[in-house]
């Protein structure tokens, strides 16, 4: 695996073409070095997400969503914690198709959350490093919209969801795409990787433009036995408590 990304970058760098390609893939290592004094391959940091979105407008993308929306009860009452929200355009959809609904979004960036505040009061928004800090409180369903792909390792971060989800965690992420050495995108998924979980693969979308690639939706139900549900309720409480004690 070494060997072959090695000639990789040796054929791209003596190749002027894949000069360009060559410059976009290694700045976040670079960036990451000297400006964030950090040796990591992995740019996805609160202040480098602070920095993309405080060059975007008020508006970012939410074409994901609709994905997702055949998915939710149509004319109940749910709630709804939308992880890595960004600057809330996925949020707005989800409380304007359900008005019914609670919808609360969460993301890393100080500077997307502000931005998402400024343009509603109907969903409510916190700024919240989800490995670090507890989810606050339970949901009916919770989403994942473009962002698990971000994390090194997306299990650690699902089970967590699943201890706070009563009904769903709902997931849309790039499928099979190709994942260049330094890139915003950690992982690759394809319909095998939650075969352990209790998962639906709801379906393949075509291609998202903004996305540059297909994307696959799944759904993954927490277990709903008693033990399970002891376990969870003990575990919030800890997590609540730790943080606090910080």
């Amino acid at each position: 695996m070494i060997f072959q990304t090695a000639k990789k970058i040796i054929l791209a760098v003596i190749n002027p073409r894949k000069w360009p390609t060559v410059y976009e893939r290694a700045m976040p290592i670079i960036k990451n070095i000297v400006e964030y004094h950090r040796f990591s391959l992995n740019p996805n940091t609160k202040r480098y997400w602070n920095e993309r979105f405080s060059t975007l407008n008020s508006f970012w993308r939410n074409e994901n969503y609709y994905h997702i929306l055949d998915l939710f009860p149509r004319g109940k009452m749910f709630s709804i914690l939308d992880v890595g929200c960004a600057l809330g355009d996925g949020c707005e959809l989800l409380q304007e198709k359900f008005p019914e609904a609670t919808v609360t979004g969460i993301d890393i960036s100080e500077v997307g959350i502000e931005k998402a505040k400024r343009k509603t009061k109907s969903v409510e928004y916190l700024c919240l490093d989800i490995l670090k800090g507890p989810i606050p409180g339970e949901y009916d369903y919770i989403t994942i919209i473009e962002t698990l792909e971000h994390f090194d390792n997306p299990f650690h971060l699902l089970d967590k969801c699943l201890k706070h989800a009563r009904e769903a965690v709902i997931i849309s992420v790039p499928y099979k795409q190709r994942l260049p050495i330094a890139s915003e995108h950690r992982y690759m998924f394809d319909e095998k990787t939650f075969a352990k979980y209790r998962c639906e693969t709801v379906k393949v979308s075509d291609y998202v433009k903004v996305t540059k690639s297909k994307c696959i939706i799944y759904k993954i139900t927490p277990r709903k036995d008693k033990t399970y549900r002891a376990e969870k309720r003990s575990t919030i409480i800890s997590e609540n408590a730790k943080f606090l004690a910080l």
